[in-house]
């Protein structure tokens, strides 16, 4: 299988198409993400159709003891909120925000906005100053 040319599959599509992604806001959700007069091949590695099934990062959510924040789109037809929820709901230190819009809606806009403002925010209160600081430094101290 070596030296053979990547198989793509269409990344988005209409319902009931081949695509990896095809629920009624996919396509128009993902596109409206390319900015004007960017080049954009609606294509994923075919061989990714054998990890996505099997990818559930919540799952670790339980064994987690830092914080973690869940930001979940109650109208999310790619990733439906409900495993989210569930997943939140055994994270020691989880903490949910949620939002009234679809997968890709929380990408542009003001949903955008207030998920950047939550995700600040949820960061800030949980960075101590001074692990910042120590962070900074070292990174200023590191040679070009």
């Amino acid at each position: 299988m070596r030296n053979k040319p990547t198989v793509l599959i269409p990344l988005v599509g209409t319902h009931g198409s081949a695509a990896l992604m095809t629920s009624p806001d996919s396509e128009p959700g993902y596109r409206a993400l390319i900015p004007p007069g960017v080049q954009f091949e609606n294509g994923v590695s075919a061989r990714f159709i054998n990890h996505v099934g099997l990818y559930r990062p919540g799952r670790s959510a339980r064994k987690l003891s830092a914080p973690i924040l869940f930001c979940i789109c109650d109208k999310d037809a790619v990733a439906p909120p409900a495993a989210a929820l569930r997943y939140a709901a055994t994270a020691p230190r989880g903490e949910v925000k949620r939002y009234p819009v679809g997968h890709f809606d929380v990408y542009r806009g003001e949903p955008f906005e207030q998920a950047a403002r939550d995700q600040t925010e949820f960061l800030v209160r949980h960075l101590e100053v001074a692990n910042v600081a120590a962070l900074t430094s070292s990174l200023n101290e590191r040679p070009a």
